[in-house]
């Protein structure tokens, strides 16, 4: 019974996806995580699988009684969800004129939605799905809990981590309008191949009906103009050019999301920890170049890149290590390749430091620390990374 409650984390971890959760479990111990980071949440899915996992313990023993559980319990939740978005679809079906846009794309959503938001908010009651709420249930439980008629338009981001994903939440929706803000090689673990991503995010296409009202790539990994697409969403939407330029000049950003925080006259924090993928990790220490003094990069490097994960993080490595004076390796995940990248940079003024997990990260650097210095938090890796 020891270990029940570190497999059930697991279980959450993973989004209780079972064949991720015992694909973890055979590449790594049990044993070695620890809720850090965050905790274990008391969530209705996780009572009622240690629940059913106790009738299955003394055939099959812990791990394989909450994968087991985890798969019978999914069926029930399964139907539930589809109650929830049935009752979410017909809320919709009493809002006619509520204006609805929908924002996919392997990375930058949330930013954009942001963005695009705070702008229509100039002149609009805008719903927007909260922080990174993005898959089909969320958003059933955002429009079931939240919409109301004083809302004129709802701004939707829309994740996927498989083929169909967005579909569904456009079958959910019925968007007005569309914006992919990249094809990029985030979740290629998850899909496979990049076409099978590109494929996802297209999803949303069919669904715009007027081909003015869809935003989509030029190009492979290249974001859409941000500000440019803001505008012209704004301005179809009626909003006069001193409303849209107000709205962007206002707007501050997303937490965690290249953040900018001053700690002291000495010291500057730039805060990306939200997530990392090849593309956002380049522009990240490309800002570096903005400031004077000492520049210091932490990071776990970035996951669930498949076969390419090691190319990617020592390919950002190696160019990051030509900028910065310290990097910091935090982690055993991507340790290989990023200090093998960092290394082949040649920066002999360079000094590559490892964190272990249990190793503060300060106490680590403080030898090395002169002022007046800025930290490049890039990343932050869940629980169950080490």
């Amino acid at each position: 019974m020891k270990d029940l409650r570190k497999l059930l984390y697991l279980l959450q971890l993973e989004e209780y996806q079972t064949s991720r959760y015992f694909d973890w479990l055979k590449r790594n111990n049990i044993a070695d995580l620890e809720e850090r980071k965050k905790k274990l949440v008391l969530t209705p899915r996780i009572v009622l699988t240690f629940v059913f996992s106790l009738l299955f313990l003394p055939f099959f023993g812990e791990k394989k009684s909450i994968g087991m559980s985890n798969k019978i319990i999914g069926v029930f939740f399964k139907i539930l969800e589809e109650i929830l978005v049935f009752l979410a679809k017909t809320k919709l079906y009493f809002y006619p004129n509520l204006v609805r846009i929908v924002i996919t794309g392997s990375y930058g959503k949330t930013t954009f939605k942001e963005k695009l938001a705070f702008v229509l908010s100039q002149k609009y009651e805008v719903l927007k799905t909260p922080e990174n709420i993005n898959t089909r249930i969320g958003i059933a439980k955002v429009i079931l809990k939240i919409l109301n008629k004083n809302h004129e338009i709802f701004v939707v981001e829309a994740g996927a981590y498989k083929k169909g994903d967005i579909r569904e939440v456009c079958d959910l929706t019925k968007p007005d309008y569309g914006v992919i803000t990249i094809f990029g090689v985030m979740h290629l673990e998850r899909f496979g191949s990049i076409r099978n991503i590109r494929e996802a995010k297209l999803e949303l296409i069919p669904f715009i009906s007027d081909k003015n009202k869809l935003f989509v790539p030029t190009s492979f990994h290249q974001f859409i103009d941000f500000d440019k697409v803001v505008k012209k969403i704004s301005s179809s939407l009626d909003l006069n050019k001193s409303e849209i330029e107000r709205g962007l000049e206002n707007f501050t950003g997303v937490p965690h999301r290249l953040e900018e925080r001053r700690e002291n006259k000495n010291l500057l924090v730039l805060d990306d920890s939200y997530n990392s993928n090849p593309l956002g990790f380049r522009k990240a220490v490309d800002r570096l170049k903005r400031y004077k003094g000492q520049k210091i990069l932490i990071t776990p490097g970035m996951i669930e890149l498949g076969e390419k994960q090691y190319e990617f993080n020592f390919l950002a490595a190696k160019y990051a290590a030509g900028l910065v004076d310290i990097f910091v390796i935090v982690g055993k995940t991507n340790k290989k390749s990023l200090k093998n990248g960092a290394l082949a940079a040649k920066n002999k003024k360079l000094k590559v430091l490892l964190v272990g997990k249990n190793e503060s990260i300060q106490e680590v650097i403080m030898p090395y620390f002169k002022p007046p210095s800025v930290i490049l938090i890039e990343n932050e890796l869940p629980d169950h990374y080490f």
